[in-house]
C-alpha cells in the first residue's frame, strides 16, 4: 500500500492482549484521540502489527488500514508507528521526569529541556555526549537515560526510518534482529550491509537507500560494495569458493551500471580492488576473488588437516592385536570380510584421517558397523555398556543432516547426530562467524554422507577435532554436492594426501537389483538397454511433461493400495515451478492423500493450506530447537488461537525421529509440504519406493549427478516417470566443476611430503579369490602413512612396468553385505 492510501489514528495505548516472544508481534487496544480522529466514532479499536516497545498510557500516532479479521471483527494493522512528542516545554520535562527515567526528577528535566531546547530528545539520541554539561546530571543517570530513550524511543525511530526506507514489518525485524539498536547507525555508515548481511535484500535495493544517503555513483564505498556482492553472489549460487578477477570486475561493473546510470571505468574498479583487499573483505590467491569467510575456511582446512595428521597422536596396534580383533569382529558380525573391505578397515584403523567412498551397494555401512566394533575391541570400549548406562560414547557418528543422521543410527545401532548439533550449536550460524574452539570428546570419529559438507562446515568441525582423534570420512563422491559452496569430499580425494579407499564391487544382497545396476551405469554416464523394459524393481512410464502429474496421481494411488505409505515413499523433482515442479505435484498430492474434510482442521498461511496429517519438511536450521534443513515429520496437531497459550494458530509437527515441535502460525514459513521434494533436500535419506519424473521443461537441470543422486535415493522400487529423451539427455551431461583452491591448498601445504596417500580403487572384475594377498598389513599401512617414512620411499620400488590392477585380489563374502 502506498502512503498515500495509509489511514493515520491518535490514541493511548490501553492494553496489550497479545505478544509474540520470538518476535515483534502485538496485538494491542488503543483509546482514539477523538479530536485527532473525528471520522471515527468508536472509542477504541484493536490494533495489529510489529511494534518493538510500546508504553501504556502513552499517546501514539498510528498509520495502517483498517481490515475485518473474520473472528474479531474490525481492526487496524498497524504499518509504522511513533509516539506522539510533547508539543510544549512543559510537556517535555513531564515526559523526561517520568518513572520510566530513574535519577531524573523535575529540576533535571528542567535543566535538559533548557539547555537542549524541545529537540532534546533527538540530540540526545544522536550523541549522549551532550548531557556531560548539565548541572547535577551524574554520569550514571545520564548513561540511563540515553539507554532508556535508545531502547524505546530509539527502536522507534528505527522501525519508523526502516518503514520510511520501504521494508515492510518481516524484513524490518530481520533488519532489527542482525544490528538491534546500532540498526541505524550501520545502515548510515554503509547501507550496502543490508545487501551483505540480510536475506532477501538486494544490490539495487541497498544501493537505493545508498543514493537517498548520499553516496555518490561513482564513490569507492559503492564499488567496492558491488565488487564484494558478485563474488558472494557467485560464490552462494554457483557454489563456488572462489571468482576470477577478471570476471569479478566485469560483472561488478555490469552491476553497478545497471544499478545507476553511471559509468564505471577501470582504474576505479581496480582502486575498489585494491581497497578491498586491504581491508580484508576479499581475498585473491592465484588470480582467484574469495570472500573472507569461505578463503580463510579452504585455508584453515588444508593447514587443520596438515597439523591433525602431523601431531596425530593415534594409538599404533600391532598386526597381531589388529588380527586378533578382526577375527572377533567376524565371529560377532558373521561376516567374511574380503580383501577390499580388510585392507578399508585396516587404513582406518591405521591413519589419523582417512577416507572411504563408494556407490550404492559396495559396502560402505557394513564397513562402518565393522570399524565400530574393531575400534571398540582394540581399545577396550564394552559399548552395550556405555548404551546400558547411556554414558557417552567415545566413537561419534555424525552426518550433515538429519534424515542421514537417523539412518546411520538405525544401521549401526548407535547413537548418530547431525554435524551442527554434535559441534553444540544451539543457535543458527552465520557463515562469517568465528569456528568452535571447543574441542570433541572421543577416539573416533565416523562422517557419513561426505559429499553434503559444505566449505564452512567442514572448517568448523576440523577446528574441533583434537589431536588423539582418529576422522573416518565416508560417502559417494558422484553424489550431489553440497548446497553451500564447495566440492569438499572430491577435492580431499582428489588431492592425493588423505589415505582414501574406492570401494567399486557390489555385494550379492545388491547384485539382484536393477536400481543398483543402474546407479552404476548412470554413473559412467549411460543407461541400460533395458532402461525402458519394466523390471521386478523399478519401471518406465512414458509421459509429456503436461501428463506428469496425473500419471504420478495414479501410480501413488496404486502404490497406497499395496501398502505403501507417506513414511517409505517419496516422489524426487529436479525444480520448483511449472506443471511437473514440486509446488504443483505437492498440491496434487496432498489434495489425493489428505483431502479436506468437514472436521479435518487446517491451517491457511498465505497461499499455503495445511492439514492434520500433512507430510511436511523443515527449510532451514533451527538450532535451538535441534530440527535442521530437510528434517521431514507429519502433521499430528492443529490448534486454534482459543487453544494456545500465544493467542494464535499453531501446529504440532513430530518429526521421523519422534521429536515434536509446536510452530505457531508466524512460523509456519520454515516449513512446505514434502509429499514431493527436490533431489538435494532427499540426499541422506532412502525410501522404499521412490517416484522420478524427469521431462524437457528440467532442462537446467538434466544432469547426471541429479539423477544419480535420485536414483540412490530408492531401496526397493523406483518408478521413473517423462520422456526416454529427457533421462539420455542427463546421464550425458556433466555438472560444471565447482572452482575451489581447496585441492591447490592442501597440496601446498603438505609439499614436504614427496609421495602421495595410499589411495586404492578396488574393481570388482579385476579379483580373484586368493587368500594369502588378501589385504596390507599393518606395518605396510604404517610405512605408507607416517609423516617420518614418505621421504624415504621410492613410489615405483619393486613396480617395474606394473599396474595397480596387477595387485588386487578378491575373497568372495560367505554372508551378505548390506549397502
Amino acid at each position: 500500500m502506498v502512503e498515500s492510501e495509509l489511514i493515520q489514528m491518535i490514541g493511548q495505548v490501553d492494553a496489550i492482549y497479545f505478544e509474540n516472544p520470538n518476535n515483534f508481534y502485538k496485538v494491542i487496544r488503543v483509546l482514539l484521540d477523538q479530536s485527532a480522529n473525528p471520522s471515527w466514532s468508536a472509542d477504541e479499536i484493536v490494533m495489529t502489527g510489529q511494534f518493538a516497545a510500546l508504553h501504556l498510557d502513552t499517546r501514539y500516532e498510528f498509520w495502517g488500514r483498517l481490515i475485518v479479521h473474520p473472528k474479531y471483527g474490525e481492526q487496524f494493522q498497524v504499518v509504522r508507528y511513533q509516539q506522539v512528542s510533547p508539543t510544549s516545554k512543559a510537556g517535555l520535562i513531564e515526559y523526561l521526569s517520568s518513572d520510566r527515567f530513574k535519577g531524573v526528577g523535575q529540576v533535571l528535566a528542567e535543566r535538559i529541556v533548557d539547555q537542549l531546547g524541545m529537540d532534546a530528545i533527538d540530540k540526545i539520541l544522536d550523541d549522549a555526549s551532550c548531557l556531560t554539561n548539565i548541572q547535577g546530571l551524574s554520569e550514571k543517570t545520564a548513561t540511563n537515560l540515553f539507554e532508556v530513550l535508545k531502547t524505546y524511543k530509539g527502536t522507534e525511530r528505527i522501525f519508523i526510518q526502516l518503514s520510511q526506507w520501504g521494508f515492510g514489518s518481516t524484513l524490518a525485524e530481520r533488519i532489527y534482529q542482525r544490528w538491534t539498536v546500532d540498526t541505524l547507525n550501520v545502515i548510515k555508515e554503509n547501507p550496502y550491509e543490508l545487501a551483505q548481511e540480510i536475506e532477501g535484500i538486494s544490490f539495487n535495493r541497498a544501493d537505493a537507500i545508498a543514493e537517498q544517503l548520499g553516496v555518490e555513483a561513482l564513490s569507492l564505498q559503492r564499488v567496492v560494495a558491488g565488487l564484494y556482492t558478485v563474488v558472494a553472489e557467485k560464490c552462494l549460487s554457483e557454489g563456488d569458493t572462489f571468482v576470477d578477477q577478471a570476471e569479478a570486475l566485469e560483472l561488478a561493473r555490469q552491476r553497478l551500471e545497471n544499478s545507476r546510470p553511471a559509468l564505471i571505468h577501470s582504474d576505479l574498479l581496480e582502486q575498489a580492488l585494491n581497497s578491498a583487499l586491504d581491508q580484508e573483505r576479499l581475498f585473491r590467491y592465484q588470480a582467484g576473488l574469495s570472500i573472507a569467510s569461505l578463503y580463510l575456511a579452504e585455508k584453515g582446512i588444508a593447514h587443520r588437516l596438515k597439523d591433525y595428521i602431523s601431531y596425530n597422536d593415534v594409538e599404533i596396534y600391532s598386526e597381531a592385536e589388529v588380527d586378533q580383533c578382526l577375527n572377533q569382529v567376524k565371529e560377532l558380525t558373521g561376516i567374511d570380510y574380503d580383501s577390499s573391505q580388510l585392507a578399508a578397515l585396516k587404513l582406518a584403523i591405521h591413519s589419523p584421517c582417512s577416507i572411504i567412498t563408494g556407490g550404492p551397494g559396495t559396502g560402505k555401512t557394513t564397513l562402518i558397523k565393522g570399524l565400530i566394533l574393531l575400534h571398540s575391541l582394540l581399545h577396550d570400549y564394552p559399548l552395550e555398556k556405555y548404551i546400558a548406562k547411556k554414558e557417552a560414547l567415545p566413537i561419534l557418528l555424525a552426518a550433515p543432516t538429519g534424515r542421514a543422521a537417523q539412518r546411520m543410527s538405525e544401521t549401526t545401532g548407535l547413537p548418530a547426530m547431525t554435524i551442527h548439533r554434535m559441534l553444540g550449536y544451539t543457535r543458527e550460524v552465520r557463515r562469517d562467524d568465528a569456528p568452535m574452539t571447543e574441542e570433541l570428546e572421543g577416539s573416533l570419529l565416523i562422517i557419513d554422507e561426505m559429499s553434503m559438507v559444505d566449505t564452512w562446515l567442514m572448517h568448523w568441525l576440523m577446528q574441533a577435532v583434537p589431536y588423539q582423534m582418529q576422522i573416518v570420512l565416508v560417502g559417494d563422491r558422484d553424489q550431489l554436492p553440497s548446497v553451500g559452496p564447495g566440492k569438499v569430499f572430491e577435492d580431499l580425494i582428489e588431492s592425493d594426501q588423505i589415505p582414501t579407499i574406492a570401494l567399486q564391487k557390489i555385494y550379492r544382497q545388491a547384485e539382484d537389483s536393477s536400481i543398483i545396476h543402474l546407479a552404476h551405469q548412470v554413473r559412467q554416464g549411460k543407461l541400460p538397454d533395458n532402461f525402458l523394459v519394466k523390471q521386478t524393481d523399478r519401471a518406465f512410464i512414458q509421459a509429456s511433461s503436461q501428463q506428469v502429474s496425473f500419471v504420478i496421481e495414479q501410480v501413488v494411488a496404486n502404490a497406497y493400495v499395496k501398502g505403501f505409505d507417506s513414511h517409505n515413499l517419496q516422489v524426487l523433482a529436479p525444480m520448483y515451478k511449472g506443471p511437473a515442479g514440486i509446488n504443483a505435484l505437492n498440491i496434487m498430492l496432498q489434495n489425493l492423500l489428505n483431502p479436506a474434510q468437514e472436521k479435518k482442521r487446517q491451517i491457511e498461511h498465505f497461499e499455503h493450506i495445511y492439514r492434520r496429517g500433512d507430510k511436511v519438511i523443515q527449510l532451514i536450521n533451527n538450532t535451538e530447537e535441534g530440527v535442521f534443513n530437510g528434517d521431514i515429520g507429519h502433521i499430528t496437531a492443529i490448534f486454534t488461537e482459543k487453544e494456545t497459550e500465544s493467542k494464535q494458530p499453531e501446529i504440532l509437527v513430530e518429526f521421523d525421529d519422534d521429536r515434536e515441535l509446536v510452530y505457531r502460525k508466524s512460523d509456519l514459513d520454515q516449513l512446505a509440504l514434502a509429499y514431493c521434494t527436490s533431489i538435494h533436500k532427499a540426499q541422506g535419506s532412502e525410501y522404499d519406493l521412490v517416484i522420478l519424473p524427469l521431462v524437457d521443461l528440467y532442462s537446467r537441470l538434466l544432469r547426471k549427478d541429479i539423477l544419480y543422486t535420485a536414483i540412490t535415493r530408492a531401496q526397493k522400487s523406483l518408478v521413473m516417470i517423462g520422456n526416454p529423451q529427457s533421462f539420455f539427455k542427463a546421464v550425458q551431461q556433466e555438472q560444471e566443476k565447482r572452482h575451489t583452491h581447496l585441492q591447490t591448498w592442501l597440496k601446498e601445504v603438505f609439499i614436504n611430503r614427496t609421495t602421495q596417500a595410499n589411495s586404492i580403487a578396488f574393481e570388482q572384475d579385476d579379483v580373484e579369490t586368493v587368500e594369502s594377498n588378501s589385504a596390507p598389513s599393518s606395518a605396510e599401512i604404517n610405512l605408507r602413512l607416517t609423516l617420518d617414512n614418505y621421504q624415504e620411499i621410492d613410489p615405483m620400488i619393486g613396480m617395474g612396468d606394473c599396474c595397480p590392477q596387477d595387485f588386487l585380489v578378491e575373497t568372495l563374502p560367505n554372508k551378505q553385505n548390506e549397502e
